[in-house]
This record gives structure tokens, C-alpha cells and sequence, in this order.
């Protein structure tokens, strides 16, 4: 399948390449789109068969697959997902861009299973090997343990920087897989990023917007309670 990479306005003194996808907890989507919402986009990604999709956002059209620039870090937010027929070409794609375009590195958001999680950690991560030779950081976090997997289009990304011996890694935070959307791990991961390249971003957003769906989940929560009280109550009188 064709994939055009399309730019509208040069971009100059990049070094760093994000993405990610709606995974456990759409972490990955929630780190990138929460990166990029101050940014300036530039291109975008375009396929046969992608999802017929477009929203407003703000004052503009939000598109299919924008690229964004915010000065050292370019990258891609795939707001309505990816088609899973075009998810190997994409992918292919989108990593023989990276390479070509010289970029220093790939930094890749996903999630991981909270149930898999150990003590007080917060995350893993998976690297190439031409990230591990060239000594990029890695914040002491732990790699990934063995027989876990990464699934979905993040494994055909991080499997094709492997191929084309090109730096890149994944930030897999812990998500909780029981709620449609985890900010607060999206938050981690960003966190983790920003102090892993000194590339500041405040993610009070994020874990603004996990309260307020903590507190959306506990008043759910407690009306179904209340109901349920109700209901037993009601089978007493019968």
C-alpha cells in the first residue's frame, strides 16, 4: 500500500522523532497528542483507506495523521487510528522517513499491563540496538521483561528502526487496562521522556484530566451501588 509523507513547512534543527498509538489505556496516543498540543503542524501522513474521518479542534481541521514540529521534537499523532490493513506499510514508512531524515533518535509511547507491575515501579522500556551502541539514555529504567510482548503497529515501528540499525525506544508506563483511557500513565511517560531529553513539558494536564476521570469512575461507581441497594431492597416487599 502507498503511504505519502507530506511536508507543508520546512523544519530545521530536529533531533528527536515521537509517536505512539491507542494501545492498553491509549497511552500512547494521550503522551503524543498532550506533547503536541502547543505545537505547529507541518505535514501529514496520508493512505488509501484510512479512516474517513475529520473534527474540529480549536479553530482548525483536525486531520488523520498530522506531523507536528515543537523545535528539537517532530512527530506524528495518529488521531483516528490507523487502518489495520495499511498498519505494516505505515509503519515501514514512517520509519524509512525517520531514518532518512536523519533524525537522532525515535521515541515511541505505549502502555503496559498494570497487573504485570512489580513494587513501586512505574515503567519499562524496549530499545534497538543502535540506540544501546550509542549510549543514548535510558533513565535507569528497567527493560522489558522477557516472554512480555509489544504488539500492534508500536512493534512493527520498534521491529523496523531495529532493521534499518537506527536509535530508537519505547516507554511502556504501567496502564490500568480496566478504564478506556489511563492519563495519569500517559503522564508518566511523559514525564520520563521529558527528563530523558531535557525537554520540558508540564503534565499537570494529564494528571488533571486523571482526577477528574478517578472521580467520574467513583460517582459511576457509587450510583450503581445505590441501585443495586435499591433493587435487593425492593425483592424484600415481593
Amino acid at each position: 500500500m502507498k503511504i505519502d509523507i507530506k511536508i507543508f513547512k520546512p523544519v530545521e534543527n530536529y533531533e528527536i522523532f515521537i509517536t505512539g498509538f491507542a494501545g492498553i489505556g491509549i497511552v500512547g496516543h494521550l503522551a503524543t497528542k498532550y506533547i503536541a498540543r502547543n505545537c505547529e503542524v507541518v505535514g501529514v501522513v496520508r493512505y488509501r483507506g484510512e479512516p474517513p474521518i475529520v473534527s474540529i479542534e480549536g479553530d482548525r481541521l483536525l486531520l488523520q495523521n498530522e506531523i507536528f514540529s515543537c523545535g528539537r521534537v517532530v512527530g506524528i499523532v495518529n488521531n483516528y487510528g490507523i487502518h489495520e490493513a495499511a498498519v505494516y506499510d505505515y509503519a515501514r514508512a514512517v520509519a524509512s522517513w525517520v531514518a532518512a531524515n536523519e533524525f537522532k533518535t525515535a521515541v515511541l509511547f505505549g502502555g503496559l499491563d498494570g497487573r504485570l507491575k512489580r513494587d513501586d515501579e512505574q515503567l519499562r522500556i524496549v530499545y534497538t540496538s543502535a540506540y544501546k551502541r550509542a549510549g543514548l539514555p535510558t533513565g535507569d529504567a528497567k527493560v522489558l521483561e522477557q516472554g512480555l510482548q509489544i504488539v500492534g503497529p508500536l512493534a512493527y515501528l520498534i521491529s523496523f528502526f531495529e532493521e534499518l540499525d537506527f536509535p530508537a525506544i519505547v516507554i511502556l508506563p504501567y496502564a490500568d487496562v480496566t478504564r478506556p483511557a489511563d492519563p495519569y500513565a500517559a503522564s508518566v511517560a511523559v514525564d520520563f521522556f521529558s527528563k530523558l531529553y531535557n525537554f520540558h513539558v508540564d503534565t499537570s494536564g494529564l494528571r488533571q484530566l486523571a482526577e477528574e476521570l478517578e472521580r467520574e469512575i467513583e460517582e459511576a461507581r457509587r450510583r450503581l451501588e445505590e441501585q443495586a441497594r435499591r433493587e435487593e431492597t425492593s425483592k424484600l416487599y415481593i
